[in-house]
């Protein structure tokens, strides 16, 4: 189980680790974002550049916040709760932050307690 914090406005925030195809490790504060609801993470091109993950498809259609946006799909490694998973990782422009999708409630609880301060995935 991990604990992650409250953003400003009452965002949930977990801190992850991208595993680089080198094995270097990433530490990144990742927002649960309840409106990605087919994926698994999402992040900016950016910063995919260190990461030397492989290509899966390109140009997959999604709808978000501000319509439809394509993303380039690639095969990513990340560590969550100490166990290393290897998930499909939507990459594509204008992402401000890592986002984790809903993907994950599939097979861990979240545990939000905004009166506690408490805020667990696991």
């Amino acid at each position: 189980m991990i604990s992650g914090k409250f953003g400003e406005i009452g965002e949930l925030f977990f801190e992850i680790d991208l595993i680089a195809a080198n094995g270097e490790v990433f530490s990144v504060d990742a927002l649960l974002d309840t409106g990605f609801t087919t994926g698994w993470l999402a992040i900016n091109t950016q910063d995919l550049e260190g990461l030397g993950w492989s290509f899966i498809d390109l140009n997959r259609t999604m709808r978000t916040a501000q319509g439809e946006s394509l993303f380039d799909l690639y095969e990513g490694k990340i560590l969550l709760d100490g166990i290393e998973y290897t998930i499909p990782v939507h990459v594509g422009a204008g992402i401000p932050e890592p986002l984790l999708g809903l993907q994950w409630l599939t097979n861990m609880r979240l545990v939000v307690d905004s009166l506690q301060g408490m805020l667990t995935l696991g």
